[in-house]
Formats: structure tokens, sequence, C-alpha cells
């Protein structure tokens, strides 16, 4: 092959090699609506300080009523679940919502209405997302379209644009959903706060446990916290019943707290239900921490054993309690009790030396 073949077979490869390039260029820049791209965008605006109450809620199915709304409301600093009886909502869930829908960016895959029906992403079947301020001034609100891209990956906008973008998002953790959109419904179960106890084990000076009869209250449990007098560094649990000899084990009784901060409810229940047996609460479980005491009151357990009804002295909401998380709160001063070594006894005629 001479030289002057050479280079005409390579003027060939190299127009070839550009136009393979070219068509690659062009169909990364152009999406399945034709509408070029213009990379990764910020999709939401707001000042998640003002934030004061997020409604989530998707529109009724053709011919049906519309799902209930997940109403969350923040009121003196604490993030409730109004549309469940208010009960505490779990902080780090919203606090996340907010962060990553402040967050999330997406690549521009269409605009206009017309193409809106493509994606599910109209008003009446998208899943709409609502930040609202103080005095109910709407700070943003976020449109969620029903046909899914791919995992974690959906077609969003804001309600007052007609771009759609293609967010990543993991549903699951951000609100609790699990199946397709399509069939989903926000449940406002999923943003409850459904512990019971947040306690600072080191910070713990006193726990009780009292049986409830009528007017009668008997202690089944007390310890206290005692500090060295000679290092304010150093403490020990005491019982705080006269007459017992033995010294409780500090491990139990810190694993006793463990329990107590990882118990949850299985649920949250109507506080104007009936037949919880919290009129005539049959135990109490008192915790001091610093100046603070954390009261938890219950009712008997069900006909068939499995479920106690508890409720928080200083917050409305009624739990459902499973009958074995709650053996895991109870607790007896006999249960605490340290553990002695059995002194070992010798054999007669051995250890003895002439």
């Amino acid at each position: 092959m001479n030289k002057k073949q050479i280079l005409l077979l390579s003027i060939i490869l190299g127009v070839l090699a550009l136009g393979i390039l070219l068509k690659s260029w062009v169909r990364s820049a152009t999406d399945n609506t034709g509408t070029p791209q213009t990379g990764l965008s910020a999709v939401l605006k707001f000042n998640p300080a003002e934030t004061e109450e997020i409604l989530i809620q998707r529109p009724a199915k053709t011919g049906g009523m519309p799902s209930p709304a997940v109403d969350l409301v923040k009121a003196n600093g604490v993030w409730r679940v109004k549309s469940l009886w208010k009960a505490r909502a779990d902080p780090a869930k919203v606090e996340n919502l907010i962060q990553k829908f402040l967050s999330v960016q997406g690549e521009l895959r269409g605009s206009g209405k017309k193409l809106f029906s493509d994606f599910g992403i109209e008003d009446a079947e998208a899943f709409s997302i609502k930040f609202v301020g103080a005095g109910d001034k709407p700070l943003t609100e976020l449109r969620l379209g029903t046909k899914q891209a791919g995992v974690n990956a959906y077609f969003i906008r804001t309600a007052a644009n007609e771009d759609v973008y293609l967010a990543g998002l993991n549903l699951a953790e951000l609100l609790g959903i699990y199946a397709s959109l399509e069939e989903a419904s926000p449940a406002s179960l999923f943003w409850a706060d459904l512990s019971l106890f947040n306690l600072d084990p080191e910070k713990v000076t006193e726990i009780t446990v009292h049986r409830l009869k009528g007017e009668e209250k008997t202690m089944a449990a007390g310890l206290g916290r005692e500090t060295d007098p000679k290092d304010p560094l150093k403490s020990s649990w005491k019982f705080l019943r006269q007459g017992l000899s033995s010294s409780p084990d500090p491990d139990t009784v810190m694993e006793w707290i463990a329990a107590m901060n990882s118990v949850r409810a299985e649920k949250v229940v109507d506080p104007a239900g009936k037949g919880y047996g919290l009129e005539k609460p049959v135990w109490q479980l008192e915790v001091t921490q610093g100046d603070k005491k954390s009261i938890l009151i219950a009712g008997p357990k069900d006909e068939k054993g499995e479920v106690v009804y508890v409720k928080r002295a200083e917050d409305p909401a009624v739990f459902a309690l499973k009958a074995s998380f709650f053996d895991d709160l109870n607790g007896e001063d006999a249960r605490l009790i340290k553990e002695v070594a059995p002194v070992a006894v010798l054999p007669e005629g051995q250890g003895k030396t002439s």
C-alpha cells in the first residue's frame, strides 16, 4: 500500500469517527421529546427555616375518593402529625424530607402541559407535596409524577412551572412509599415518632416502676443514682426501697435504660377511643433526667395478651405496644440485683498444707 492510499484511508477513517462522535453528541443532547437538555438543575427554592407545615397528598383515582392527606405541622418548635391526632412526628424524617427536596436536582425532560400525561404528572394524578410558611404562606409546591423511569428515578415539577425534570429519589426513605406511585397513597403513620423515651443514660438519676390498683400504688422497682462524695465524676446505683441488702447491677441498669430508648410502639390510636384501660392505669414507669421527669402509664394487656396501650403523661397521643416490648420496659428490683459468684467449697482435706 503506497503513501497516497494510506493517506486516503486515514481521511476516510477520520470522517467515520467524526460522524460517530457527532451522532453520540446529538443523542445525548436531546431527550425523548426532542427538547434540548440543560444538565442537572435545582428544582425547588425555598427557605427551610420558614417551613411551618408540609402537606402530602395524591388526588382521587377515577371515580374514587381522594386519599387522606398527610399534614405535618410545626408548633412551638416541635413537628406533629396533624392528620394522626397531632401525634409527635419523627423529626429526623421531617428534616430529611425538607433537605432532600431542597437539594434535589433534575435533568430537564420536557416542557409544556401537553407532555404532562406522558409523565403521569398532571394535577389530577400526580402526588402533591406543599411547603407552607407562617400564616399559611405558600413557599413552594412540588408535583411528583406517577410514571416511574427506573429504580428510584421519578419525574418532578413545581406546581407553578411546566418544566418536567427527571430526578433520583428514594421514596421508600422519603415518604414511606414502597409500592408503585400509581397504586400508592401517603400514610400518616410513617411520620409518627413511635419511640416512648429519649434518654441520656449518663443523665438519668432515678427510675421507679409502680403497680397501680385504684388508689393503691406499690413500688416494684426503684433506683437512684448516688454521686461519690470523694469523686464527683463517679456514681453508683442504689435501691430506693429499704431493707434490700444487695446492690443493683450497673450493667443491667444500663441495659434497661437502653431498652427504654429502643422500644417502639406498633401504632398510634385515637385518643378518644375506648377500651385502652388508661382511665384506670395499672402500671407506671417514671424516669428522672436532670430536672425533667418522663412518665409512662399503661393499661392492662388486651384479652389476647398481645397488646398494651400506653401513654406519656406530657403527651395526648395513645400508643398500641406489643406485649413483648412492654415486658422489656417492665422492671422489678429482683431482676436488677447484681449476681455474686458463689464461693467455691473445696472437698474436705483439700487446700490444707502441713
